[in-house]
């Protein structure tokens, strides 16, 4: 295993001081205290080693946050945020009201500087940012994402160290209790060391947050009463749309440039139930699997899609942007993201054309389509945010962060972190349920950030959950708008479509093996461009050039490196170092 000078100078060093530091047992159960609003509630749970800056043991001895005390010499907590693509004047991902708010009730209390604004990672940019901070030795405390094949890098490359559970159990009992509620302490190893805490992520059998709106008005005036899902279908409402020119002189689908990981994804066109080692050596979607007879049908598809002329020519030079400005403008007939209370391209979309309506794509259940393809789909997967302590975390920085995941795992701060405060960035509904206020009506010196802060959360959730399923769809309802009504019976329904697949086996969660994959890191940013480059010439080229295109792409791609990832995963596989999924998924 690949080891950095940075894991080896630190290991020696804080196995012993974690060794020193640990309890016996997790004590006593926690979370009977309200968080940020109980006297006393935040302090340090594990017993001092020699030499720490912590309280008497007798105080240590209590579990969780009742057994907090503050640190007797300040304690510097450096945690990552991640940068979004946010408009002017949006609040410093790094230095905010909330930010600033966390500061106040967790760091002050515990003595605890609370640093995020020297570590902010703009989205997408993860792997270089921890790459460049380790090769001057100095980590955050933490490191994560959400995509596995990155800690496993990480752990391979030696940024991250173990860490005694028993310890972590005993300062945070209520995060790891999420955990194992949710089978997330099962994951923890990678290449045999105990590195990963691991968020939760409600509804993880979908992706039900993620829609796709469609013109409503376009569908009827094409004379269908519903938006029809079967490919064959689908492309006599394209002809029809086409023929009535409701795109006004725009490429009904639009389309933006490839790149990055998860495009192109293939699930509609896989064999269900699947081939298990197929599934394990090609069927994430970290890397796209070109080459496989899945990618292939995917891409005939785009293929014949651009070639009547339904893709816009120039996608390959567009950014994200355009998928709103052609949408709001007439042009286009689709826009996706994810579906909260308020949604900027909507407010866009319904100025400029107020007498238009939209619906939102459902999926309809287990099922196959006359050309062999399915509704299936990639569900989010039981899996929020994996985290690790960095390899240069120092133990009491280490139980700091310990403590404030068990602080943001109280019902009342997650709460707040998640809604804000209300009456001013939410307001409760007759139901007693929780509404975002617009973002451009919340005060600018407290409006929330990403997705209702969703980047500081993430640690403890990867989604925001009411404990029932309605009120989670109603909360993620866009609300205000001319078809409100239809949006949450299309979520709805598109939540119980994609979970009558995810049970049927037609959903399945990728693979995540418990050993590095060193050639996924030696070259998927390598493929990535790659993959972009020979997609635009199989998709631009000709219907009739389609087989050998792709047969000649093929082989460019297993030869810059696809086929070492596949060989490589194939014997992880075949060694048994992956985690088994249910059988529902394969034959």
């Amino acid at each position: 295993m690949k080891k950095n000078v940075i894991q080896k100078m630190f290991a020696a060093v804080l196995v012993g001081a974690m060794a020193m530091g640990t309890l016996a047992g997790c004590g006593s159960d926690a979370g009977t205290s309200s968080g940020s609003e109980t006297e006393g509630s935040s302090a340090a749970s594990s017993q001092p080693a020699e030499g720490s800056s912590e309280a008497s043991s007798s105080e240590a001895e209590v579990a969780g946050i009742d057994g907090f005390v503050p640190f007797e010499e300040k304690v510097t907590l450096n945690i990552p945020v991640y940068q979004r693509a946010t408009p002017n004047g949006a609040a410093d991902a790094g230095d905010n009201y909330w930010t600033q708010w966390i500061q106040t009730n967790f760091g002050d209390k515990y003595n605890i500087e609370v640093n995020f604004k020297d570590w902010v990672i703009p989205r997408g940019e993860e792997n270089s940012m921890y790459a460049q901070w380790a090769s001057v030795q100095k980590l955050p405390t933490v490191c994560f994402e959400y995509d596995y094949p990155d800690l496993t890098l990480y752990q391979s490359e030696g940024y991250l160290q173990e860490y005694d559970v028993d310890w972590f159990k005993q300062i945070a009992p209520t995060y790891w209790a999420a955990m194992e509620e949710n089978g997330l302490d099962e994951f923890t190893k990678i290449n045999g060391e105990n590195v990963l805490l691991i968020g939760t992520r409600p509804y993880g059998q979908t992706n039900y947050q993620f829609v796709t709106f469609y013109r409503k008005d376009w569908v009827e005036a094409a004379g269908y009463d519903s938006y029809p899902t079967d490919p064959d279908e689908l492309l006599k409402l394209y002809a029809k749309i086409d023929e009535l020119g409701l795109a006004q002189g725009g490429h009904l689908l639009g389309g933006t440039r490839i790149e990055g990981n998860g495009v192109d994804q293939n699930y509609a066109y896989r064999e269900y139930p699947q081939d298990k080692e197929l599934w394990a050596t090609t069927g994430d979607y970290d890397v796209p699997a070109l080459s496989t007879e899945a990618q292939k049908k995917f891409l005939q598809w785009q293929n014949k899609l651009y070639n009547l002329g339904y893709i816009d020519p120039e996608y390959n030079t567009k950014t994200a942007d355009y998928a709103i400005s052609d949408f709001v403008a007439g042009k286009c007939f689709t826009y996706s993201c994810y579906s909260t209370n308020n949604i900027a391209a909507l407010d866009q979309f319904y100025e400029a054309n107020p007498d238009a309506h939209l619906g939102i794509v459902v999926n309809p259940g287990p099922t196959t389509y006359s050309d062999g393809s399915s509704p299936a789909f990639r569900p989010n997967g039981i899996f929020g945010q994996y985290i690790g302590f960095s390899a240069t975390a120092t133990e009491d920085e280490m139980k700091a962060f310990a403590m404030y995941l068990e602080w943001m795992s109280q019902p009342d701060v997650l709460f707040t972190l998640q809604w804000g405060e209300e009456g001013v960035n939410f307001n409760y509904d007759d139901n007693g349920n929780p509404v975002s206020i617009p973002a451009d009506q919340q005060p600018a010196d407290k409006v929330t950030g990403h997705n209702s802060n969703v980047d500081m959360w993430c640690l403890v959730a990867a989604t925001a959950s009411l404990g029932d399923v309605d009120k989670d769809i109603q909360a993620i309802t866009p609300l205000g708008y001319p078809d409100s009504d239809q949006f949450f019976k299309d979520i709805k329904a598109n939540y119980e479509g994609q979970l009558a697949c995810y049970e049927a086996g037609m959903a399945s969660p990728d693979c995540s093996f418990t050993v590095s994959i060193a050639a996924n890191d030696e070259y998927k940013t390598v493929l990535y461009d790659l993959y972009a480059e020979l997609r635009d010439k199989i998709v631009t080229g000709s219907e009739a050039d389609f087989e050998k295109n792709y047969e000649d792409a093929s082989k460019q791609y297993l030869d810059a490196g696809y086929q070492a990832i596949i060989d490589e995963k194939k014997a992880a596989y075949e060694a048994g170092n992956y985690v088994e999924q249910a059988s529902q998924f394969f034959k």
